[in-house]
């Protein structure tokens, strides 16, 4: 079985792909929208892992921009128009799973551990969450005083201060020798509206890669409903199935990822 999963767009040759070794079964699938769909099915295991991957880190924020992939990787958590921000806090809770993000100087993730009973709902309310969000700007200020205690908590971690002195030694003055999270001067200055639109020119279905592990993973990941689009569009996009609700503490904060892909804490 060939392990080759070209990037071609749906219904071309190539666009559904299965491998299988050792009793588990790895699918590549590509919606018509161009979100590209990862799935790992690993028979007897209990538990499942969802994650939306977003090709946009610090790296790609521009002028006037710097600090918006940080504030968004806080306030997709803070609401869609059909979910709260407590809605997605109590869906996973109830549930006794968990959701987390996590930003990188290339990527943003959004991810969820549940059993597998409850993947339909993980994936549903994910991809809710990038897809759909409000960025509702009463949130984004609480946000930025939560992000400027974040930063404040890193400069204190050894390991983060070096981490961030050793990038802008050897990177100098480029985007990729920026500090993830931002400074506490573009997280004050950065305004809502320069976060909506970082949001509506990256979030987009063609950088988007769901990407799941755990027993029975293709049908929640791979079931795609017709509304499929971008915040762009300025319309609801859904990419999933619809079950119940799920998510964290609204309150619970975020740290930036080191570009390792380390989740946040």
């Amino acid at each position: 079985m060939s392990w080759d999963l070209p990037l071609v767009a749906a219904g071309e040759a190539g666009s559904e792909l299965t491998a299988g070794q050792d009793g588990a079964t790895i699918r590549r699938s590509v919606l018509p929208g161009g979100v590209r769909v990862l799935t790992e099915s690993m028979p007897g295991l209990r538990s499942a892992t969802v994650g939306a991957w977003v090709g946009v880190g610090s790296r790609d924020e521009t002028r006037g921009h710097f600090g918006s992939t940080h504030f968004l990787e806080h306030l997709l958590f803070k609401g869609t128009p059909t979910r709260s921000a407590m809605d997605i806090a109590e869906a996973f809770d109830a549930v006794g799973g968990e959701a987390n993000a996590a930003t990188g100087k290339e990527h943003t993730c959004y991810y969820a551990r549940v059993l597998d009973a409850d993947l339909p709902m993980a994936v549903d309310v994910i991809t809710d969450m990038v897809t759909s969000a409000t960025i509702d700007a009463a949130e984004l200020e609480t946000e930025r005083g939560v992000i400027l205690e974040e930063i404040a908590m890193n400069d204190d971690d050894p390991g983060d201060v070096v981490h961030e002195e050793f990038s802008t030694a050897v990177l100098g003055d480029t985007p990729l020798g920026r500090p993830i999270g931002g400074t506490p001067e573009t997280i004050r200055a950065v305004p809502r509206d320069a976060v909506w639109e970082h949001y509506r020119e990256h979030y987009r279905p063609e950088t988007l890669v769901v990407a799941a592990a755990g027993e029975s993973t293709t049908t929640p990941c791979a079931t795609a409903s017709p509304r499929t689009s971008s915040p762009a569009a300025g319309t609801s996009r859904r990419l999933a199935c619809r079950p119940r609700a799920v998510c964290r503490s609204p309150s619970r904060a975020h740290r930036p990822a080191r570009p390792t892909a380390r989740p946040s804490s």
